[in-house]
């Protein structure tokens, strides 16, 4: 038994730069290999630095309820400013009370058609017989979704090709090129993330502006700006547009990739294709209402096998604020943690042919019952905001793409690690119509 008092064990590097090469060369790749020859707990040295990898349930679950001791790293202060996702304490505490009630699950109930109806307007322009960019349509889809439904304004499709842009750029600041090497070195991921932070706080002033078209009284936008002229509310006007710069990112981005990778999965296995168009086509009669949405159980069982397989949040950043016992290994205060939210979910000892995209390991089952094996969206306290949202959303538009093509993947999918696990390459589908 390994004593408490030591720091969790270091797999074989090279002299100097440590395990750098290897971890930008595969990231997930050498934390696969490191939990496998090393444990669920280890420790890489990146450059001089040491990062602490935690790939057990127990460990994430530790780290994940515990936030007052797992902090969010300055990473994301650097990224979102002070918007909810990067701040911690009261100034978390009195956000969170702000902004949740637009993400109950009874309001987000309520937008089901509005979903749907977008993405009827967006897929029903797919032209028969021909490959379409499904990452880029469905980065589309959740841009105009997040503004008609969280923020009460329309959006050209313009302005959505310039926020999607902004948005995967934002992405570059936690390349494994860029995250492995110091602050002050410059790098063209971080110059171009330098210029996707500067558009989307510009367009997020251009929404705020009390000369602009009024959202919705009804809208977090228009809460927001309320909120921004309160002298009692604690806001000001910088923690505002904070707000939302981090909602134009995480309200689209990581939902934007789960429909990707959802229908790259049914384009690549068709009997689970033909087994969710037969409920669809039973359940579904013109756009889908909430209630039909909810009838579609084998659906659900998709979204959950692809955020297990594809989880959009690949790892989840943390900094020891005091020393930490995890398991039988103690961290130091201030220490870098990853959570392996990838390796998690593809491991053996908790789901059985991890790699394998299979829907039916869901069948009398649920994600509360893996506990922490299954973290798409976190845990604890500080569990996303929008995993209502996303879920609803999500099989909104899968059951629109469902009702009306065939769809057909001529190549396979590679991924890549940044902030959220974006796909290596344009995710392009052939569409056929079913009607």
């Amino acid at each position: 038994m390994t004593p408490t008092s030591s720091r969790p064990p270091t797999p074989p590097g090279k002299p100097m730069v440590g395990h750098t090469a290897a971890f930008v060369r595969d990231p997930f790749g050498f934390i696969r290999q490191s939990v496998d020859s090393t444990g669920d707990a280890f420790r890489m040295q990146l450059l001089g630095k040491d990062v602490y990898v935690l790939a057990h349930p127990d460990y994430v679950g530790t780290a994940l309820s515990n936030p007052e001791r797992f902090a969010k790293p300055d990473d994301f202060e650097v990224a979102f400013g002070d918007a909810l996702l990067a701040v911690e304490g009261d100034q978390w505490r009195r956000q969170r009370h702000s902004m949740e009630p637009f993400f109950s699950p009874r309001r987000i109930a309520d937008h089901a058609e509005t979903m749907a109806e977008v993405a009827e307007s967006r897929i029903g322009g797919w032209a028969a017989d021909t490959s379409v960019r499904v990452d880029e349509e469905m980065k589309a889809v959740a841009l105009e979704n997040l503004f008609e439904v969280v923020l009460g304004q329309s959006v050209s499709d313009g302005e959505i090709d310039e926020l999607s842009t902004a948005a995967r750029d934002l992405n570059l600041w936690f390349k494994p090129t860029s995250w492995a090497l110091p602050e002050w070195v410059p790098t063209p991921s971080r110059h171009k993330f330098e210029r996707a932070s500067t558009e989307l706080r510009d367009r997020a002033g251009t929404l705020l502006a009390e000369t602009g078209e009024r959202p919705r009284e009804d809208s977090l936008l228009a809460t927001l700006a309320e909120l921004r002229d309160d002298p009692d509310s604690g806001y000001d006007e910088a923690e505002v547009l904070d707000q939302v710069v981090g909602m134009l990112f995480a309200g689209h981005e990581t939902t934007a990739l789960a429909m990707t990778y959802a229908l790259h999965q049914l384009a690549t296995h068709p009997t689970v294709a033909e087994r969710l168009h037969a409920e669809i086509d039973d359940v579904i009669d013109g756009t889908p209402t909430f209630d039909q949405l909810q009838e579609l159980d084998y659906l659900e069982r998709v979204v959950d096998e692809t955020l297990r397989l594809y989880p959009p949040v690949h790892a989840i950043p943390r900094v020891t604020t005091e020393s930490v016992d995890v398991g039988d290994y103690t961290l130091p205060e201030g220490a870098t943690v990853l959570l392996s939210v990838w390796c998690l979910h593809r491991d053996a000892r908790f789901y059985d042919d991890p790699l394998t995209f299979d829907p039916d390991r869901w069948a009398g089952t649920s994600p509360r019952d893996r506990g922490h094996a299954f973290v798409p969206f976190g845990a604890g306290p500080r569990i996303c905001i929008g995993r209502h949202f996303a879920r609803l959303e999500a099989k909104a538009v899968i059951a629109e793409v469902g009702r009306r093509y065939h769809i057909d993947a001529a190549d396979g999918m590679e991924v890549m690690p940044q902030m959220t696990t974006q796909p290596a390459d344009p995710v392009r589908l052939r569409v056929s119509d079913r009607t």
